[in-house]
């Protein structure tokens, strides 16, 4: 009787445990590595938890909505992008907060500070004032003090339509204040930054440096917000409390007062009724910035405690060994790595609380702007929503509108036709869409690390006695596929420039020009050669994967490529030969940009307007391509959508950039001599 006991217990355990699900949370597949590695940790707690990688935080978002994970590392604007999610029901239910202050309410408390005898006691009467803020599109000094002032009728209105809402922003700033401090990038393209720094000089007049207007500067951020106003001539500060009180030397948290040779008594806080707080007091705050936190299902609710302790153990090992998966994994910080227990809250009452949803959902007044892009198919739709909620989440202006049409030329007439404003195109395909639908290039992908367009480039073995195109005649030419540009456009079109091949038959030249044969894949296809034309001098070089480096590692003399192929050639074994230079020679493989035979167009971005006339048109998707450079796992906007590759940007892409005229006028000379070549007649 006792062994059979012992067995059913046995049996009894064995279920238990096996049935002990553990926490799933999710990470960006990038850091998929490091979660493991944090699962390796011993902590008390004997809590599991289990990595679920996805695409990036949003997908996360997704994932946990959907009960594929349990939890995930937010922001607040993370928190926004959750609460637009249909059908969920999350809540916040631990907040990571600062050592410092490890019972504050929110992170960021934001406040006005003033000269304790400046005459003044109405939010009106700032107008005028000489003012010191932290930098463009910080939230205590620029969108939280925004937010508020633009509530108030003699704050300039933000609704002209002829400029793009960041420079309506600016405007008013300028106009509303007499001189300010506001340093940073106020557009993410250089020349507009240049433009508006110009034109709007008096925003920078109170800086360190004016002209330059950028960080460094002594006068920007919370404390050098702080400084403007002591020192510099500023009469009010935008900043937030934690930084008050240390500027002055008072004690803050659990920081105790400090020699400080500012005198808090010389200042104040200013009040939303226009009241006035000493400094030394309990300040008077506008609104506020949450904190960030960890964020689950409703379901979680259940079995919270254990998951709560766990976090906090690894929060305190990862505090002071600090791994990777600390930052990657949690989302925690050397600044911010108390992990506390909130009463679990909906996101949005989260950030209602601290008057944050005001803050991201600040419009310019009715009819807010758009910037509508088109897009062709059901998955490009639905990512194009999600990149909408997540730029309008980080204040990127103005908000991006979807339109679905059926085909890329369905596209082209729609934003002709004014149904949208954005349409993106690929090749050689740009010169020709620009020039039908009369439509102006505004910007296009760049690639690498370096952030460059893409080149065609011909590759030739080390050694060679090749350093111009001629050198090359009656060789063994091998090339990417027929009707790439940078396998047969680029070349095709240098040796019709150079009137070596004929315009006429262009591509029976080409194998006439390379008389030892090449590999040319598609060549033979019959929509490539309707007309049955022997294409097998085309087909000799070919073999294996048919591919170009194989080609040249097999028995060809010159490679024409692009430079995105570089990466699979080895560079001691081969170079490039510069066919753009006058002068002919070779360099090497990484000095593609100064050594090819043209550069290639990316996927440009056409609209009717043209950006010089109208930087909204790229401003939201450049700001958004710079948010995101070095974090791709907030959004990884280039990489695999919902299992489809190449989804609006390439997954090769690494940014986007503003198209010069210069570039694309070029474009369209190639694709005129290339039109009336004949290609596959």
């Amino acid at each position: 009787m006792t062994l059979i006991y012992l067995l059913v217990l046995v049996a009894l355990t064995s279920v238990n445990v096996s049935c002990k699900s553990a926490y799933k949370i999710c990470v960006p597949s990038q850091y998929l590595k490091a979660c493991e590695e944090m699962l390796e940790v011993p902590t008390k707690s004997k809590a599991a938890l289990e990595c679920v990688p996805a695409r990036d935080r949003v997908d996360c978002l997704n994932y946990v909505q959907q009960r594929q994970a349990d939890l995930v590392p937010v922001d607040p604007e993370d928190m926004y992008v959750a609460s637009k999610i249909p059908n969920q029901d999350f809540v916040v239910f631990q907040e990571y907060r600062t050592d410092d202050e490890p019972d504050a309410e929110f992170r960021y408390e934001a406040v006005i500070v003033v000269h304790k005898d400046l005459a003044i006691n109405n939010l009106d009467q700032l107008k005028g004032l000489k003012s010191c803020h932290t930098g463009v599109n910080r939230n205590v000094g620029y969108k939280i003090p925004l937010t508020m002032m633009m509530k108030r009728e003699i704050f300039p209105k933000m609704t002209d339509r002829t400029i793009s809402p960041k420079e309506n922003e600016l405007r008013a700033l300028s106009t509303f204040f007499k001189q300010s401090c506001i340093v940073g990038e106020w557009s993410p393209d250089p020349k507009t930054n240049s433009a508006w720094k110009a034109q709007y000089k008096q925003l920078c007049a109170l800086c360190e440096h004016p002209d330059k207007c950028d960080y460094p500067d002594n006068f920007s951020g919370y404390e050098g917000a702080l400084r403007c106003l002591a020192h510099n001539g500023g009469e009010v500060a935008f900043t937030k409390v934690i930084f008050v009180r240390k500027f002055f030397g008072l004690p803050v948290g659990t920081i105790p007062a400090s020699p400080s040779t500012e005198n808090p008594d010389e200042f104040a806080y200013l009040c939303v009724d226009g009241s006035k707080k000493a400094i030394r007091d309990k300040p008077c705050t506008w609104a506020a910035r949450p904190w960030q936190g960890l964020l689950g299902h409703n379901d979680v609710l259940a079995k919270l405690t254990p998951l709560r302790e766990k976090i906090k153990q690894l929060a305190d090992y990862g505090a002071t060994t600090k791994p990777s998966w600390f930052t990657n994994v949690l989302g925690l910080s050397e600044k911010i790595h108390h992990v506390a227990d909130n009463i679990p809250i909906v996101p949005v009452d989260y950030l209602d609380k601290a008057n944050y949803t005001d803050v991201i959902e600040r419009g310019h007044g009715p009819p807010e702007p758009l910037v509508r892009l088109c897009v062709t198919s059901n998955v490009a739709l639905a990512k194009c929503r999600a990149m909408s909620v997540f730029a309008f989440s980080r204040d990127i202006r103005p908000k991006l509108d979807c339109v679905q049409q059926a085909s890329e030329d369905d596209c082209l007439k729609n934003v002709l036709d004014n149904g949208s404003d954005l349409v993106g195109v690929d090749d050689m395909r740009v010169a020709s869409a620009s020039k039908q639908y009369n439509l102006h290039p505004v910007f296009h992908e760049v690639y690498g690390d370096a952030k460059t367009p893409n080149y065609a480039v011909a590759v030739v073995k080390k050694g060679t006695s090749a350093n111009k195109i001629e050198d090359l005649r009656g060789k063994k030419s091998c090339h990417n596929p027929f009707g790439s540009f940078s396998g047969l456009t680029a070349p095709l079109y240098y040796l019709i420039n150079k009137k070596i091949v004929a315009s006429d038959q262009c591509v029976k030249n080409l194998g006439n020009f390379f008389s030892g044969g090449s590999c040319l894949p598609g060549v033979d296809k019959p929509e490539n050669n309707p007309k049955g034309e022997d294409v097998s001098n085309f087909k000799k070089q070919c073999s294996g994967d048919s591919s170009a480096l194989q080609c040249l590692q097999n028995n060809g003399d010159v490679a024409f490529v692009s430079s995105a192929d570089l990466s699979n050639f080895d560079s001691n074994q081969y170079e490039l030969l510069c066919l753009n230079r006058e002068s002919g020679g070779r360099d090497s493989i990484a000095n593609f940009v100064t050594c090819n035979i043209a550069m290639a167009p990316s996927r440009t971005w056409l609209s009717a307007k043209d950006f010089l006339s109208d930087v909204s048109i790229a401003h939201t998707p450049l700001s958004l391509a710079q948010l995101l450079d070095k974090r791709s796992d907030l959004f990884n906007i280039y990489g695999e959508f919902l299992k489809n590759n190449n989804v609006i940007f390439n997954n090769a892409a690494r940014g986007l950039a503003t198209t010069e005229k210069l570039d694309f006028e070029k474009f369209k000379s190639i694709h005129d001599v290339i039109n009336n070549c004949g290609i596959g007649q």
